[in-house]
This record gives C-alpha cells, structure tokens and sequence, in this order.
C-alpha cells in the first residue's frame, strides 16, 4: 500500500472489519489503476444496506434471518440495498455504537485489490472520464455542478405499502421483477397507490392534510387510486405525485439525491409525526419554515399531475426486447425504457446468458449492474447469486462497468454455472444516442 494512503477512523457499519480508506488524500488515482486493472475496468461494489424507521423488512434481500435486525440499530430493521449511491442517504437512524448516524450510510463503496475499501465517489472524483466517460461526466456536472454518478440504484422490500409520500424533485424508476420476489403469482394483490382521485377537491385534501396525526387516521390512501403491479415490467413515477409503493421487493433507480415527504399518519408500522413528516425534505424544495403550514403544502401541491386520468398508461412500461445484445444463447429486454419528464432519464436492461454461452457487451454508457441469477462473470469479476447471506461478509454481485472497460472494447460475459446467468444493468441519464424503446414507449 503507498506511503501516502491513509485510513479513516470511522467504518461502514455493515463492515466494521474493513479499512476505508480516505479519498481525499493523493493515492485515489493509483487505487483506482489498481482497481481497473484488476477486473478488465469492471468495479466490484459492496451491498450497502439501510433500515427506515417507518417501514418493516420484507425478508427478501436474502440476507440470513439474524442480519435483518443488527444489534446496533435499536430496532430498526434493513429494508433496503443501496447498489450504487454517491451521496449519503437519510434514514433517520442512529447507530447505537456510534450514537450517530451511521457513517456514508448508503454511500457505495469498491472492494480494492488488498482488501480495503474506497468510496466510488473518491474514485470518480480522482479521474472521472476513466470511471464515467465524457459524456455522463458533463452531464453531472451541469446537473450536480461536480463529478458523481447521476443516478441511483437500490432494492427497497418492505412487509407492509411504504407510507404514501413524494419527492418534490426526485424521479424514480421501477422494477418489480420475479427474481426479486419468488413465488408470487401473477395474479398476486399488492398494489401502488399513486396520486389522488379525479373528483378529489382541494378544499378535501387540504381537510385530510389539517388531520395529520390529530385523530384516528387522516385518510390520504382513501383519495388514492390503486393500481397493480405487473411483475417483470417497469413502471415510471415522476417528482411530485402521491405514492405508496406496493408490499413488492422493488429494484428503484432515481436521481442521485434522497428526499421525500410523508403524507400519511398512520401505517400498518405504526404512527408518524407532523414533523417527521418533513424531515426528509431538502430546504431549497420545501422551506423548514413551512413544516406543517397546510395551506401552504395545498399551494405548492401539483393537482394536475396528480390527477391526470391517463397516468397509468403514461408511465407504465412493459417489457419489450433489446434486439441490439441478444445473439447465440443470450436474451435481453429493455424493463424501463423511453423519455418521461421530457428526457430520456435512465434505463434498465435484463441480460440473460445460457449455460455455456458468453458474449461481449459493450453499450455507450458505463453502467452498475447487479446479479439476479445463476453464475459467471463480467470481464475478470466473478459473480454469483447468493441466498442468505450474512452482513458483514463480502459477495460479488454488484459491480460497475468503466468507461476504461468500454473504450477497450467492452467486456466479455460469461456464463460459468449450470443456470441461466441473469443480469441488470443500470443505464443514467442521457446514456444513449438513441432513447431505447422510442417508438414504442408512451
């Protein structure tokens, strides 16, 4: 290890036993050739998990029963896996070792050759055309006005509906997808609610917000239509629109920011505060100065978008082929595809290789990928899909394919195993010269 590599006193709570080391020094681009190197431009990430205090695990991150409840987070259980984050995220947590907020919470992190982890972020920063290419690193910085990967992907799974909530400026993605959720059927109930009825007035959402945690319950879902998820197929949710995502494990891309506000009071995980309803939000989308003004939340509301009769049909993307990385024993579908919000904002790609087969993939954009089954590997990192797997110990299942890995060509996929090879790929904002599923998408 050079000289000047230091180690940061604080660990990533999931993995106490790592070194992290500090990016900020002047070793990054060194550890990020080392890194480069070492898998043919592919990034092995490490599964970052985090606990929301509202929500219940749904059990189907695959972690052994005794990981989903750590001793060190006083009750709170995980239900979420971070994949690929650049930012810490706000979970309202406290790490009881600590007595703080636990340290990058979220916040990916790459296995380096010797053992030790660095934050993507330190790496992008170090060299970001390596790590993200031109294009997406100009667009982030006239996005986020610096480097970083625009984009976030995680798997939320919660036993019960996430309270019904929005993002004043985030946009999500979805992916409800059978890997993720084993033997539910197609016919399964478990449904999204999302904006409000058509007939609802704002004088009636206004009297269901002025409700908020003084009675029984202030009604927000019974405004909301609900809809069904359809397994295998994406879904779209713009910024600003009433949600309450399904009791599904949901793989969700958004911007690389974490905000929300919570419209419902009482959830089958309990009840929740006028004021943690707006912890979450961001002071240049919803002044703390304005916490719990109703009024002025019924002003700022955008009732169009939330009653729009053709939302559905707007924002509902089912599965289409993805003709241009299919060939001998490979298969590939586009599960989020097209513009939405006037700009094609990300994608999601479902690569299948067949027991014996391999293939050289190499898209326009760097791109996370995570493992959904079987085995094999990505340029030189060995994946594999895991079951109960313990926190605190290391699988290779994410990783992230360099803008170095495609200007060599691209990389070689390979199917190792006796199973399907089943992976996903994460495409950012503007990754294609050509929207994917333009002429079919609404």
């Amino acid at each position: 290890m050079p000289a000047s590599t230091s180690i940061l006193a604080d660990k990533l709570h999931e993995y106490p036993q790592q070194d992290v080391i500090d990016g900020s020094g002047g070793a990054s681009a060194s550890i990020l050739d080392d890194c480069i190197n070492e898998h043919d431009g592919v990034l092995h990430l490490l599964h970052r998990y985090a606990g929301r205090t509202f929500c219940t695990p749904g059990k189907r991150l695959r972690l052994d029963a005794q990981s989903y409840y750590p001793d060190y987070m006083n009750g709170t259980g995980l239900d979420e896996l971070w994949m690929g984050c650049t930012v810490p995220i706000v979970t309202g947590v406290i790490d009881t070792r600590t007595n703080k907020a636990p340290f990058r919470e979220g916040e990916s992190h790459v296995l380096t050759p010797n053992g030790q982890v660095i934050s993507l972020q330190d790496l992008i920063t170090a060299d970001p055309q390596t790590v993200m290419g031109e294009k997406v690193t100009a667009f982030s910085n006239e996005l986020f006005g610096k480097a970083t990967w625009p984009i976030v992907s995680k798997k939320f799974d919660n036993l019960n509906p996430i309270p019904d909530h929005l993002h004043w400026a985030k946009w999500e993605v979805y992916d409800i997808n059978s890997f993720d959720n084993p033997g539910v059927s197609a016919s399964h109930y478990h449904t999204t609610a999302m904006g409000l009825y058509s007939f609802v007035t704002k004088e009636q959402f206004l009297a269901c917000m002025k409700r908020f945690g003084t009675g029984e319950y202030n009604g927000i879902r019974h405004l909301a239509p609900h809809v069904m998820m359809q397994l295998d197929n994406g879904f779209v949710m713009p910024n600003g629109v009433l949600h309450s995502p399904t009791n599904l494990c949901t793989h969700e891309l958004h911007v690389t920011m974490d905000e929300h506000f919570l419209a419902e009071d009482l959830t089958l995980d309990g009840r929740i505060g006028a004021a943690d309803a707006f912890y979450a939000c961001r002071e240049e989308d919803y002044p703390k100065d304005r916490h719990e003004d109703w009024e002025y939340l019924v002003e700022k509301f955008d009732f169009a978008a939330n009653q729009d009769p053709d939302f559905v049909q707007k924002h509902s993307r089912p599965a289409i082929p993805a003709e241009e990385f299919e060939g001998d024993g490979v298969t590939a579908k586009w599960i989020v595809y097209g513009d939405f919000l006037g700009e094609q904002r990300c994608s999601i790609l479902r690569l299948t290789v067949q027991p014996g087969g391999k293939t050289n993939f190499c898209p326009e954009s760097p791109t996370l990928f995570h493992t959904n089954g079987g085995s094999g590997r990505v340029g030189k990192l060995e994946v594999r899909h895991h079951q109960d797997m313990t926190l605190g110990e290391i699988y290779p299942e994410i990783g992230f394919i360099t803008q170095a890995a495609l200007s060599g060509g691209g990389v070689e996929i390979e199917n190792t195993g006796t199973e399907p090879f089943v992976l996903t790929f994460d495409f950012p904002q503007q990754a294609h010269s050509q929207t994917p599923g333009g002429s079919v998408a609404h």
